[in-house]
């Protein structure tokens, strides 16, 4: 079950990071995979009640991307240990537009590995230099 109590956005120390192979930089587009469209909103939801119980870890998602940017599946690779962070993650990718696989000139669908991180934020130094 997805918590419904959740706060939006990077900010909050939610953060995501994924390898772009070297191949999908090169100017020969025969192959590239799917990407995260950055031009549009991708926030990743970190449930509040996580972030109160101290819940942090990394989530590995493998996400079916069509060719039309849009994604329906979505599979846990690698849990991190937190049901409702795994649930969080989930609902993000769901929510997020992608730049579609290439090969040959054509968009296809294709699978993508995503690595999410969650995060508590540092709390802040107070009144340590004078």
């Amino acid at each position: 079950m997805i918590t419904r109590n959740l706060f939006l956005g990077t900010a909050f120390a939610a953060s995501f990071a994924f390898a772009v192979p070297a191949s999908a930089l090169a100017a020969d587009d025969s192959t590239t995979p799917p990407q995260i469209d950055t031009s549009r909103p991708h926030d990743q939801i970190y449930p509040v009640t996580a972030q109160r119980s101290g819940e942090q870890g990394d989530v590995y998602l493998k996400v079916y991307v069509h060719e039309n940017g849009k994604t329906d599946r979505v599979q846990i690779a690698k849990s991190s240990g937190y049901p409702d962070l795994d649930n969080a993650a989930i609902e993000s990718v769901l929510n997020w537009r992608y730049i579609p696989a290439r090969r040959n000139g054509d968009t296809v669908d294709e699978w993508t590995t995503l690595h999410l991180v969650y995060q508590l934020p540092q709390q802040a130094q107070s009144g340590t230099q004078k």
